[in-house]
């Protein structure tokens, strides 16, 4: 399974009074070569695609306008984004449905069904290339404060809620993939040790979570949060920082060198 990995666009930000439109349209559109010139399976988006909750219509067409320039360059890649601590995650879901239509799955937050069970499924998207072959799988996880994962067993502590979910999901995800495909988990959040050289912690500081917390069962962590590109746990886990990074994962599930 080949993936781009990318994370923190931050669309719409303005350093005082300079208004940065001009060189995230740039990236964009350095980001659409890459996505011409590596064809992958599949382009995740690891959180705050935008700056602010509240997204000026200018930023609102970059990025939409953006996705149909992603999906028109490589129609059988899967783009799946999910909200990190800058977005508003009901406001990214707005067009949740329509985006379905080209490719694009947004996972803005933990929702329960009608019956009232948390909806986990919404976070499993299956990645097939364009001859409908299953490549592998991708687990989007939003940003969530881990005081606020929702229980998903009453004898599950408060503080273990977080490491629990996300066990859930590897371990559902785990029940189906018979062929031992590569399995992607995304995430926006600090992990413990990370090198934060540059980041701007303003917005309600920094929580860190320990690796250990993300469970077992993942071939790579494609992580959003912090700027600085870094690899961690073995080159398991990754910040692509506020650019992009490209990954090959063979089908033993081992990521290739970047």
């Amino acid at each position: 399974m080949k993936i781009l990995h990318t994370s923190d666009w931050h669309l719409g930000q303005q350093l005082f009074e300079y208004d940065r439109s001009e060189e995230q349209q740039d990236f964009l559109r350095q980001l659409c070569h890459w996505v011409a010139a590596e064809q992958p399976d599949a382009l995740i988006v690891s959180g705050d695609v935008f700056h602010y909750c509240s997204p000026s219509a200018a930023a609102q067409r970059l990025y939409t306008d953006a996705l149909v320039e992603f999906h028109e360059t490589c129609p059988a890649m899967q783009i799946i984004i999910t909200a990190g601590n800058h977005d508003s995650s009901s406001k990214l879901e707005i067009n949740r449905n329509l985006w379905k239509y080209a490719g694009v799955t947004v996972v803005g937050s933990i929702r329960r069904d009608e019956a009232g069970q948390v909806d986990l499924e919404r976070h499993i998207v299956e990645v097939k290339n364009g001859c409908g072959e299953l490549k592998g799988y991708v687990i989007a996880l939003p940003h969530v404060y881990p005081q606020n994962f929702p229980a998903l067993d009453e004898e599950v502590l408060r503080e273990e809620r977080q490491s629990h979910f996300i066990q859930t999901l590897l371990n559902r995800v785990k029940e189906r993939n018979q062929r031992n495909l590569p399995v992607v988990l995304m995430a926006h959040l600090a992990l413990t040790g990370s090198d934060i050289t540059g980041q701007d912690d303003g917005r309600g500081g920094m929580e860190y979570t320990d690796i250990r917390l993300m469970g077992e069962g993942y071939d790579y962590l494609a992580l959003g949060h912090i700027h600085f590109p870094q690899t961690l746990s073995g080159g398991r886990a990754r910040y692509c920082g506020s650019r992009f990074r490209s990954a090959s994962t063979r089908v033993t599930g081992i990521p290739s060198v970047w």
